[in-house]
Formats: structure tokens, sequence, C-alpha cells
């Protein structure tokens, strides 16, 4: 729900101190003079806090006690009018008012999204995750800590959804909108972060999947006990990626140019059979799915009901038949992947 007042909670202080001394004033003055209106005694109070000089409507000048509570009023007013305003005025100066209202407009946004990602920490590897993320298309949202690299990550991606903060708080994560989220990536600096994160994120969404850093080894079992749909080591891939470039350096190409997103003529991609799919229950021989489309299917994954996990599929033949929540593995160019989303949901 909208929070009217949250981006004025800066000016707390200095409303607070004025309203204070309005009301105190009003009730002095209504000591001295009980047989006026309250109306009336406020304006008194006004005029005295703020020094304006109008005519004395009380009739203080002919009570000392109501002339000495005047002068006090004047002191003090002055002081807390003065204050406040210096309040008011750096709040505006700072810039404060503009981020309240921007960060305002932020949970707005983010409070209509639904199937986004969460991707928790923009260090080195954060910050290819949110790159592959932007340049797919997806909606997602950033937690960051630290002020310097938010901004930096909207200086690179002016739409992008960052919240500056703690992950591994709850209150953050529903700031995220976790509980509409279709999956968070968990790469804070620190594997204890990371499954703390990992643990949180679970109890607030059940069936979130997540995708979780890990630098030791070691921590890769806890991890998935603790709810992370998969765990990945950038030091372990990285070493193997090495090795791979130079022992068959044609096929680490070739995959690196159908998996990344800046070489986007040839990709790998997946996609879930929808129950209205006009293709469930059809081969692939008939689905003639390369004929129509150009895509070659790579491999299926079918959930194996006994165990409640994806088995995959590699190279089926004609004879294979897709049923509704088959996962197609395909490798396909952009006109082609087109034509096949538009087979697959029958349009």
């Amino acid at each position: 729900m909208f929070d009217l007042f949250r981006p004025w909670k800066g000016l707390r202080i200095p409303v607070i101190l004025i309203t204070s001394a309005l009301l105190l004033g009003t009730l002095g003055f209504k000591i001295f003079f009980p047989e006026e209106s309250f109306l009336r005694l406020l304006y008194m109070t006004g005029i005295t806090l703020t020094t304006v000089g109008y005519s004395d409507i009380l009739g203080v000048e002919k009570n000392p006690a109501a002339i000495l509570y005047t002068l006090f009023m004047m002191i003090t007013g002055m002081g807390v009018v003065l204050y406040s305003t210096s309040l008011f005025t750096a709040y505006i100066v700072e810039g404060n008012l503009k981020d309240a209202f921007s960060r305002e407009r932020l949970r707005r946004r983010i409070r209509k999204m639904e199937n986004h990602f969460i991707i928790c920490g923009a260090g080195e590897t954060g910050y290819h995750v949110i790159n592959e993320m932007m340049a797919s298309g997806v909606n997602c949202v950033v937690i960051e800590l630290s002020e310097e690299k938010r901004d930096e990550l909207r200086e690179s991606f002016p739409h992008l959804a960052v919240i500056t903060g703690d992950a591994t708080l709850d209150h953050i994560l529903e700031e995220a909108g976790i509980s509409k989220a279709r999956g968070l990536v968990a790469t804070l600096s620190n594997d204890k972060d990371n499954l703390f994160l990992t643990v949180s994120a679970k109890m607030l969404h059940a069936d979130l999947t997540i995708v979780a850093r890990a630098v030791e080894l070691a921590m890769i079992k806890k991890l998935e006990k603790a709810g992370a749909s998969k765990v990945v080591s950038p030091n372990y891939i990285g070493g193997v990626q090495m090795a791979s470039e130079i022992l068959r350096p044609n096929l680490t190409n070739f995959v690196e140019m159908v998996l990344s997103s800046e070489k986007k003529t040839i990709r790998v991609e997946e996609i879930k059979l929808p129950k209205s799919s006009p293709i469930n229950g059809v081969s692939l021989g008939k689905a003639q799915l390369f004929d129509q489309c150009g895509v070659n299917i790579l491999g299926i994954g079918r959930k194996n009901e006994e165990q409640g996990e994806i088995e995959y599929l590699y190279t089926p033949g004609p004879d294979f038949t897709l049923k509704e929540n088959d996962i197609l593995l395909y490798m396909a160019d952009q006109k082609q992947e087109e034509k096949l989303l538009a087979l697959v949901s029958g349009s």
C-alpha cells in the first residue's frame, strides 16, 4: 500500500517541534484567557512564534503574567522556528526530498512486478549476472549495500531497479518483492552471507528458485541443504573453462557464442510447454519443429514424478511424444525462436 507520508519522514523533527510549540503555546494562553476560543488562541500563538507583530487580540498587555509568558513564547518560539527552518532548508538543499520521492517511485514500481528476478550483491560476479539479465530483457531487482556501487549500476543501467540495503534482512527482501519473484541470485561477497540469505529467502518464499555463489567448494552442500536450487563456484567454473580453452578451443568458442548475450546470432534457450500447447501429445516427428521453425531440439527435460526431479533426454528421436510441462532445450536464431514460441503457444 502506498505510504503517503514516507517521503516526508526526514522532516519529522521540524514538524514535531513546530506542532508542539503551537500546541503548548495555545494551551498556555488558554490558562490566562479561558473564555477565548481555540482558534483565536492558536492565532495568537502563531503570530507570537513568528514575531509577525500584529495587534494584541487577547489583551495580553493587561495581564502581567501573560506578558511574561508571551515573552517566553517569543524567545523560545523564534529558536524553534529558526531551527526547524534550517532543518527543512538542509533537507531540500541536500536533495533528500528528491531522493525520498525517487525511493517511493521505486517501491511502487517494484510492487507492480511479478515473476521477476532478485539479484543480491553487485560485485564482480553480480555485475555480470545483471548485465546478462538486462541483455535478456527480463525484469530484475538488485539489492546492493554499497551506495557507490548502486550509483555505478544506475549509471550503467538507467532503467534498473536498485535497492540500497542488506539483502540478508527480511524487510529488504520483502521490499524487493520476493513473494512474487520468480528467482533469486545470491552473489554476496561472503559465503556465510549467501547461506543466511538462502535460508531467509526460502522462509519468505518456499517455492523460489535460488542460484547461490560459493567461493569454497565445502559450502556447496550446505547451500543446497539450505534450499539453493543450484550452487555455482566461479573459481571452479573458471578453472574448467581455462582448461577447455587449451584442450578444445573450438568447442569452447562455439559454446560461448551460443550462451553469450553479446553474440546473439545463435542462442541456446529453453521453453516449457504450456497446458494449451497444440503440440502436447504429438511426437517430435509429427511436430516438425525443424521444418516449420528451423529449430534444433538438443534435449528435453521431463519431471520424474517418483523422484520429483527433472530428467533430461538428449537428442530425442522422432518417436518421442511431447507432454505438458516438458522443457524443450533448443538452439535457434532470433527469427527461428519467434516461430517456435508462436507454434508452442498456438498463436
